[in-house]
């Protein structure tokens, strides 16, 4: 059969588009790695972006840049409600970046090394609708963690995960219920918002990669994929005594390990 220059240029095109297709069905979450394949992730030595660390880097293949946040991002300097367990969560860690380097070598090439931001100064842009989230009851501090990470997320100019589970007390993920769209379990700000919705814009950096999971559901993983251990030496609670948890602040009676 003879083919004609239509003919051969409608092959083509099917073919481009068939392997556009299959390349979107292959790489499945990686649409959100900022093209260089890196996982960008808030990290903190806690229970939930452990399990992210280690699911990027152990089931997932990946290369991790871990990002820490040790300027006060909590609330004003002058209030209370923030953290006080600085100290604890370098120490969780320092232990459990030797655990994967002692138990998977390999992540001594794909686990990069932490990026401590110790100054950070939220703009006015953001603290403006942080504002505005915190009289829609979005979140419960004007100045709190998500507005330090969306302006870290707009300094670097990076799509960053952050690790909200899906459980009753994780106040974002109540936020995020309909505005996102999702590829499988990740999910990231849908591309319309209503009008009253404007103001998680500044969220559109954010990727949730653990809010389909609540905390059963990581430890389940954790055990298939063998770093349940890893999970056993995070650290969550905010309000250290004498170096031990509290044991009566949110973070620690939420926790199951």
């Amino acid at each position: 059969m003879k083919l004609n220059k239509k003919n051969i240029f409608i092959g083509v095109l099917v073919l481009i588009l068939f392997a556009l297709i299959c390349i979107k069905l292959l790489t499945g979450n990686r649409s959100f790695d900022n093209g260089n394949g890196i996982v960008y992730l808030f990290w903190t030595g806690g229970y939930d972006s452990t399990f992210r660390l280690c699911q990027a880097l152990i089931d997932e293949n990946r290369v991790v840049q871990p990002i820490y946040i040790s300027a006060i991002i909590d609330n004003l300097p002058q209030n209370k409600t923030r953290r006080m367990n600085q100290k604890n969560e370098y120490e969780a860690m320092n232990k459990i970046i030797k655990m994967l380097h002692t138990k998977y070598p390999k992540t001594r090439r794909t686990l990069l090394p932490l990026k401590d931001i110790k100054r950070l100064d939220v703009d006015g842009n953001i603290s403006h609708h942080m504002r505005v989230l915190k009289s829609q009851g979005r979140v419960r501090r004007a100045v709190c963690q998500y507005g330090g990470m969306a302006q870290v997320t707009k300094n670097m100019g990076k799509n960053i995960e952050i690790c909200v589970e899906n459980e009753p007390g994780s106040m974002l993920n109540k936020t995020m219920k309909g505005q996102m769209k999702c590829n499988g379990n990740v999910c990231y700000l849908k591309d319309r918002l209503a009008d009253e919705d404007t103001s998680l814009e500044i969220f559109r950096r954010f990727v949730f990669s653990t809010i389909k999971f609540s905390k059963e559901d990581m430890l389940k993983i954790a055990e298939r994929g063998g770093y349940a251990d890893i999970l056993k030496v995070t650290w969550s609670c905010w309000y250290p005594r004498a170096g031990k948890p509290c044991g009566r602040c949110i973070m620690c009676r939420e926790r199951i390990v």
